[in-house]
């Protein structure tokens, strides 16, 4: 495949999950204060009963989001049981989708989706640092990390380990690398059987893409080389971590790099010929990142659902995803636990809107491209390691 092929995601498909359960209880009830209480979550004040009766009132809640529906379906089900008087629509789009649709909004003056989670961290800071975001003091704010909240506006509700991945089948224990110089070998190594065979992010099309490249260069400045080394195999670009998981899965690609650990642990669980690398050097740690824009036609709903989303209970469903906990009193999932590799986590806060200056990301997406081309042009023929 060339470079800067891609594959398109299943992109604006759009789910209602809004099922209106318990109408009976709650007609029946002779003491709406008293239910109130009832549903009030252990820890929290009292008058949360009242955000509780507010968002019962606005009855309907939607949202905007990267992640797969399938991934949601146990939190948003178990939130729809919590408050049954709240319709549930959640829609999943790309990154670029929820932003750019969400900017258009206020040019069609269509209605706003009252909940944002994106994985792109730095276009969601991008949005909050422009004044787009409500700020929102979570009775759950204690119990996350300082990392994970920033100004009460973004909330990073997971920690997510971006990681490599690699078919068993098809590459040898001996040559699987265990660090990102570990992988710059191996393409120095312009191997035929991987010729067109190694599966990564395309920068230009996906915005984790790009973000995990800016924290790799920040951190170890060994991207230009391994461009290089991606032009030089004929590496494969897609938009997302599923398309090159599944690239690295069906055995098409041999190795993929920088995909989100989530997507990668919940494949090898089904297929057991793919294999996970923790990068033992360091290993990046994303967060997805969800804000209520100051245009939430349906607010109180927007603030149950996060509070419900950061609780040690809503956590643990994502858990059962493969997304870590951002909170340390829920445990890792199993498959994270083996790993004693240093995690480094992306912070949520101004530091990510570096990567979204217009500028910078016009000059690393030239040198991207030249280092890619440079690569391809330097080694027509690949010949076999010997």
């Amino acid at each position: 495949m060339r470079r800067g092929q891609t594959s398109t995601r299943r992109r604006g498909t759009v789910s209602d999950l809004g099922v209106l359960i318990g109408a009976l209880a709650l007609f029946g009830s002779c003491s709406p204060g008293a239910d109130r209480a009832a549903q009030v979550p252990e820890g929290y004040a009292a008058s949360y009963g009242n955000l509780i009766e507010d968002g019962t009132n606005e009855g309907r809640l939607v949202i905007w989001s990267t992640t797969d529906q399938k991934v949601m379906r146990d939190l948003l089900s178990a939130f729809e049981r919590a408050y049954p008087g709240i319709r549930v629509e959640y829609h999943d789009l790309s990154a670029r989708d929820v932003r750019d649709r969400f900017m258009a909004l206020g040019k069609t003056g269509r209605a706003s989706p009252d909940l944002l989670l994106s994985s792109s961290m730095d276009m969601q800071i991008k949005l909050v640092n422009d004044g787009y975001a409500q700020s929102y003091d979570s009775p759950e704010k204690g119990n996350l990390p300082d990392w994970a909240n920033w100004k009460n506006q973004a909330w990073g509700v997971t920690a997510e380990p971006v990681v490599m991945v690699y078919n068993k089948g098809l590459l040898p224990a001996g040559s699987v690398p265990r660090n990102h110089m570990d992988f710059v070998r191996l393409l120095e190594l312009r191997d035929a059987r991987l010729r067109g065979r190694i599966a990564t992010y395309d920068p230009a099309s996906s915005s984790v893409g790009y973000l995990c490249l800016s924290q790799d260069n920040a951190i170890s400045g060994h991207v230009w080389q391994m461009a290089h080394g991606l032009g030089a195999n004929r590496a494969r670009f897609f938009s997302t971590s599923e398309e090159v998981i599944k690239d690295v899965s069906s055995g098409r690609s041999v190795i993929g790099y920088n995909v989100l650990g989530s997507y990668a642990l919940d494949e090898a669980a089904r297929n057991p010929e793919l294999g996970v690398i923790f990068p033992a050097d360091y290993t990046l740690v994303m967060s997805r990142i969800a804000m209520i824009p100051i245009t939430s036609g349906h607010p109180n709903a927007a603030r149950l659902f996060l509070d419900f989303m950061l609780s040690a209970k809503g956590q643990r469903l994502l858990t059962r995803h493969a997304m870590p906990s951002v909170r340390s009193d829920v445990e890792r999932p199993m498959r994270l636990r083996d790993t004693n590799a240093p995690m480094r986590a992306v912070r949520v806060g101004p530091e990510l809107l570096i990567a979204q200056d217009r500028l910078t990301r016009n000059r690393f997406m030239k040198q991207w491209n030249r280092e890619i081309e440079a690569g391809t042009a330097s080694n027509k023929q690949i010949t076999p390691t010997q």
